[in-house]
Order: structure tokens, then C-alpha cells, then sequence
């Protein structure tokens, strides 16, 4: 099958008219800002978008055909310029990929989930950089289970990252609602040789998710910092109710710290977290959407220090928009300033994407863009920083019978202009 590989002028007008924030735009100029889009017959969604250090880019995928529900992991490499180098299909129909990565041989990592519901099982995938398939790993587990990332740690090897059906952990002490998942942490070793174990941390949530694994750079033993959100109360006295947290554990499992949470009442969903270089200090920053009801929900971050794995929050806060909008990923600029990518709901309930632009505190909002189709269903994959600065955007555009991989190109402002 052959790719279509499509730069038009006509989408990247569609984008500047959709980017009424941004105070310049103007048609980018190709091969230094562009919009490209990608993909097979059929329709293909964005999940993950890797930066290499020679700046060639993998973006990672989940293609159905056009008349199909069930999907299959699709993942193209392209250089600098966003020109196809290769691409492929993992694995099998009715699997999700979630998250590529490189390890230290230089090869990728891809994780993904294969099947739904009670029967899911998550797969670890060992790719070269030229597009061949090296191997891979099915986990075999009594309970169905949902990946949603992949980390190679200092000892090589992996830590996935999600969560399971809510017989991994025995939590017959949780009141009313009955539980429904656990979180999840899996070790694969760095050969594929030996069974993945499983790592899971401590239950007493009634729902809840890990979405990313650090390993902390704090002197001594090697700790592991697990972030995601769950219902699990810290005290005795506190509301049930979803909201960030952060683990702190040993290789052996002993959970040395949990928390902080938020201090306010309005539940709080994540989902990503990466690492923020900060003053010399070890840093991170966990972006989701606080939902204040069912209907309204917008972007929430909040950014943790880690001193001696004691985590204290720098700072948290709800963005100050007034439509309804999920945060979906973030980077870090070359100046410090943070970028937010996320989707933001439209009346009919069809998404944009939507780009913000933070000073390095957090506090102010310096820059926002928006980008999407006029009339479809649009959603953000992952946003990334390039070497010299310029900001790269994976997304899913609806054309008018199909859905695409679009990669924008933008400079370190976040537009099409250097102004």
C-alpha cells in the first residue's frame, strides 16, 4: 500500500483562520513550518510522536478501515522535513498502541493494548530504526489490563505503566461503588527473555491509572516515580474522588511516598506526565483536566519537585478558559516556557486542537493557537520540541470520508511565522 503524504495550502489556510488567538499568521513557509498529513486507505489516529536526536520523527497510529471498528497499530518514520522514511503495521486488528519510545541500542519501544474489554492483554514491541520488527511480548495476566506507557529504566529494563481489572489487587475493605480497576506497573526485561513480572502498586482505589514512570535522579537507592490519578482518600476523612497522584516506590515494591494531591475539591484526570528541567532541580510536570461537572471540564497542570523523593508541588492550577477542554500532552520549550496541547470541545461536541503557551512559572498564558477541520471531529496526539527550537504537533484530522495523522510544524512561538 502506498502512503499519502499531502502538504496543501488549503489546510494550512483552514488552520490560520482557525488560529484566531495568535496575533500573526501567515501560509507557512515549507520545509521550515509546514502541515503534512498521513496515512493508508481507511482511517488512521494519532497516539504518540517520538523525536530522534538526528531529528527524524516516529509517529505512532491506530488505523481501521472505512468500514471497520476494530483497529490495528500503524507507525511511520519520517525525517526532518516530515518526509516518509518508512512505514508499517504492528501486530494484529483490535489492538491500540499508546506509547513509543527509544532505548539505549537505539531501537524502538512500542506498547500497545491488544483486545477490549474483559479479554485485553498488553504487548511490548522492539523495532529498529529502519522499520524491522525485532520482537515482542504478549503478558499473559488472570485479569483483563490496559497499557499506557512504556519506560526503560537504568538496569534496562521496562516499566509499563496502567492499569488492570480489579482482581489484580484484593481490596475487600473498599466501601460502595464497587471497584473497578487497579493501577498497574509491569517489568519486562531488557533481553524479552524471562516473564514479565508484575509490579503492581498497593490497591485501595476504587478506579485509577498510571500514565508515565520516571526514575528518580535523588542519590542512594533507586527509587521509581509513578504518576497518574486515582480515588484512593489519603486520609480518613477526605471525599472520594479522582485526582493526581504520585508514588514513589523501590525496586522491590515498598512504596515510600504518596501524593501530593490537589487541594481543592473538583476531580482532577491525567493525562501525561514528562520531566521539566528546573534551576538545577529535579522536576515534573503531570498535565490532565479538572471536570467541575459532567458536561464541563478544562485543562489542569501541576508541576512537582522532587527533594530527596519527597515530591512538593511548585505549582497547580486550572487554565483560564471558558469552553470545555481535556489537556492531553506537553513539552518543554528551549526557554523554559510550557506548552500544553489538548482538545477543546465545540458546541456540537466535535474537537479541535487546541496549543497553549506558558511561562516557564506556569502562571501566565503567553500564546494559544487552535487547529483543526471546519467541520470535523479533530483531537491532539502529542506535542514535542525539536532541537532548534520549533514546536512539532501530531494530531487526527477528519476529512470528509476519513481520518488522518497530521504533523504540524511550528516555530518556538507556536505559529507559522518567526514573529
Amino acid at each position: 500500500m502506498i502512503a499519502r503524504q499531502i502538504s496543501i495550502l488549503a489546510f494550512s489556510l483552514l488552520i490560520t483562520l482557525l488560529s484566531c488567538d495568535t496575533d500573526r499568521n501567515v501560509i507557512p513557509v515549507y520545509e521550515t513550518y509546514f502541515t503534512k498529513y498521513y496515512g493508508e486507505d481507511g482511517n488512521q489516529e494519532s497516539a504518540d510522536l517520538l523525536v530522534n536526536d538526528d531529528g527524524s520523527m516516529v509517529m505512532l497510529a491506530n488505523s481501521t478501515s472505512q468500514t471497520g471498528i476494530l483497529s490495528t497499530p500503524f507507525i511511520v518514520k519520517v525525517d526532518a522535513s516530515g518526509n516518509v522514511v518508512w512505514q508499517r503495521e504492528l501486530g494484529e486488528e483490535d489492538e491500540v498502541a499508546v506509547d513509543v519510545e527509544v532505548d539505549r541500542q537505539g531501537n524502538l519501544i512500542v506498547v500497545s493494548t491488544v483486545r477490549r474489554n474483559e479479554n485485553s492483554r498488553i504487548r511490548i514491541y522492539r523495532i529498529t530504526q529502519e522499520g524491522k520488527g525485532l520482537d515482542s511480548v504478549l503478558i499473559v495476566s488472570t485479569v483483563w489490563q490496559v497499557a499506557k506507557s512504556v519506560t526503560q529504566v537504568s538496569d534496562g529494563d521496562y516499566l509499563i505503566g496502567g492499569y488492570a481489572g480489579p482482581d489484580l489487587v484484593q481490596d475487600p475493605e473498599l466501601a460502595l461503588p464497587e471497584d473497578q480497576n487497579d493501577l498497574l506497573v509491569y517489568r519486562v526485561d531488557e533481553q524479552f527473555s524471562k516473564e514479565p513480572k508484575l509490579e503492581s502498586t498497593q490497591g485501595g482505589e476504587h478506579s485509577g491509572k498510571i500514565v508515565d514512570i520516571f526514575e528518580s535522579k535523588q542519590p542512594g537507592e533507586v527509587k521509581y516515580l509513578i504518576f497518574g490519578d486515582s480515588d484512593r482518600p489519603l486520609t480518613e476523612t477526605e471525599a472520594l474522588r479522582q485526582n493526581f497522584e504520585v508514588i514513589v516506590r523501590d525496586r522491590f515494591g515498598t512504596v515510600s511516598y504518596k501524593g501530593p494531591l490537589t487541594d481543592d475539591s473538583q476531580v482532577k484526570i491525567a493525562s501525561t506526565a514528562i520531566e521539566t528541567p528546573l534551576f538545577q532541580q529535579e522536576a515534573y510536570l503531570m498535565v490532565g483536566s479538572t471536570v467541575f461537572n459532567v458536561t464541563n471540564s478544562n485543562i489542569f497542570f501541576a508541576q512537582y519537585v522532587n527533594d530527596k523523593n519527597e515530591l512538593r508541588i511548585r505549582v497547580s492550577k486550572a487554565l483560564p478558559f471558558d469552553r470545555k477542554m481535556e489537556g492531553i500532552s506537553a513539552a518543554i520549550g528551549l526557554d523554559g516556557s510550557i506548552f500544553i496541547l489538548a482538545n477543546e470541545f465545540q458546541d456540537n461536541n466535535n474537537r479541535d486542537m487546541f496549543l497553549v503557551k506558558l511561562g516557564s512559572d506556569g502562571d501566565a498564558v503567553i500564546a494559544t493557537s487552535r487547529f483543526g477541520s471546519l467541520e470535523g471531529d479533530d483531537s491532539a496526539g502529542a506535542v514535542r520540541v525539536l532541537a532548534d527550537g520549533r514546536i512539532a504537533v501530531l494530531g487526527t484530522i477528519q476529512l470528509e470520508t476519513q481520518k488522518k495523522m497530521v504533523l504540524i510544524i511550528l516555530s518556538p512561538d507556536g505559529n507559522f511565522t518567526n514573529g
